[in-house]
């Protein structure tokens, strides 16, 4: 319209000068109507005129109006623009803060912490970023335009998202302190049970140091043994206190800890392992202290073997594979001589088909001390020598019964099994087995040799 309008008045520019030029050729001849062209001139002159004002008041108003309506479609592209990524970080922002909280330690709760106090600083920044919105959706406002074609955001729901956000905000800093405040109690947890965990662990570490390097008399270890195993069984209340914070820990979902190694179940084995080492080595004491009365083995003699078996077992596990065990019978001076290359070992194997019947691959202390006893001593000859044998092996040495347990703690397992199974019960003694009758009916059958070889190689 502005363009027809501004051509429209250049088109005729050139009649109204060939119009004025005329009546001033027809006045200049003294025309007869000359009054009446120069008031009909004057009067198309005045029409023009205001022609020509109302077509530039038209164009500047045009022009106004496109000014307007461009600065508009500005406002309305950058709202929807600021809107969108207003609302993409909201939504991301959103997704953070509801997430679970949920943390392993102190030292990651405060580093969740210190991200969300960092967060929180950031909104500020955002809080500007929201401002910008508002003015431009003013802006928008003032041209009483209330739907922006470029997006579906208003500035009511994007301040709902900002008031929802800080509602958000003031929960998580809540969660927070409350997992804080329930790391802190499980830091407790595991520095209760640490501390009496590693207490328990040196305490086995170095009861069992002292009972392995048990020194004095047959008499004199077998009484420190004997404090010592009483002191394990005592402990037994100790590692039940463990098993309780243990059971605590657990229950609070707590599955690692910083402050120690040592969990309940490896404690638990490590004593239970202990207890079995003293009981063990309790009886072969007991056994050796027997064996010097009924078959002449001197303390010196049973010292060697000790110190000898010691020595080869470097992990102080009470035991001996059958590599260390061929070292240390060859160091007491036995004749193994090497066999050829691709050839069993026979004279071995025939030392292990006594000390290692099951073949799991080790030999105990026991186990070697029976066999080391049973190779320097002459076999038991008599009912009595052999009852005092069995004898020895009871709780106190001077019961007139042996029970299972017993047995089983003396001997390896084929060969207690081998006795429990061919000794009468004793009527009224719960648990009490026979060894009376069962030695008389050995002897009464010539069962010396079997019982020497396959079931009291050690007991003598």
């Amino acid at each position: 319209a502005v363009v027809s309008t501004q051509s429209g008045h250049y088109g005729r520019g050139d009649n109204i000068d060939s119009l004025t030029e005329l009546k001033d050729k027809l006045i200049s001849a003294q025309h007869a109507q000359t009054k009446a062209l120069k008031q009909r001139h004057t009067d198309v002159m005045k029409r023009w005129d205001k022609l020509i004002a109302e077509s530039e008041a038209r164009r500047k108003k045009l022009l106004a109006a496109r000014d307007h309506f461009s600065d508009l479609e500005k406002s309305l592209s950058q709202f929807a623009s600021l809107a969108s990524q207003f609302n993409g970080w909201y939504e991301n922002a959103e997704e953070d803060l509801s997430e679970i909280v949920f943390t392993t330690s102190v030292d990651e709760c405060h580093r969740l912490r210190d991200d969300h106090t960092n967060f929180v600083e950031s909104l500020s920044k955002k809080r500007e970023e929201f401002k910008e919105l508002e003015e431009v959706d003013a802006i928008i406002r003032s041209y009483h335009v209330h739907v922006n074609p470029y997006t579906w955001f208003t500035m009511d729901t994007l301040e709902d998202g900002w008031q929802c956000l800080l509602r958000s905000v003031k929960e998580r800093d809540l969660d927070i302190d409350r997992e804080l405040k329930r790391q802190k109690q499980n830091d407790d947890l595991r520095q209760a049970y640490a501390k009496q965990a590693n207490s328990f662990a040196d305490w086995l570490k170095t009861t069992k140091e002292h009972v392995s390097t048990n020194k004095g008399s047959l008499e004199e270890q077998r009484n420190l043994i004997q404090r010592k195993s009483d002191e394990i069984k005592k402990k037994r209340s100790f590692l039940g206190e463990l098993e309780e914070l243990s059971a605590h820990l657990e229950k609070a979902m707590i599955f690692d800890n910083k402050y120690t190694p040592h969990s309940i179940v490896t404690l638990a084995q490590q004593w239970d392992g202990l207890d079995q080492f003293t009981r063990r080595l309790l009886q072969n004491i007991k056994t050796q202290i027997a064996a010097q009365g009924t078959t002449g083995v001197d303390e010196d003699e049973l010292k060697e073997f000790t110190i000898m078996f010691k020595h080869f077992d470097k992990d102080r596990s009470g035991r001996l594979d059958h590599t260390e065990f061929k070292a240390c019978l060859r160091s007491l001076g036995f004749d193994l001589p090497v066999p050829a290359e691709g050839e069993p070992d026979r004279a071995f194997e025939a030392i292990l088909d006594v000390v290692d019947r099951d073949r799991d691959g080790f030999i105990r202390l026991e186990e070697y001390m029976q066999f080391m006893i049973s190779r320097t001593t002459e076999n038991v000859t008599n009912t009595e020598d052999l009852a005092e044998a069995f004898q020895a092996l009871t709780e106190n040495g001077d019961k007139p019964y042996i029970t299972a347990s017993e047995l089983y703690a003396a001997m390896p397992p084929e060969q207690a099994k081998y006795c429990i199974d061919r000794m009468d019960k004793i009527p009224d003694v719960p648990g009490g087995l026979d060894y009376h009758s069962f030695t008389a009916k050995l002897f009464q059958s010539n069962a010396n040799t079997s019982l020497n070889s396959s079931t009291m190689s050690g007991t003598a």
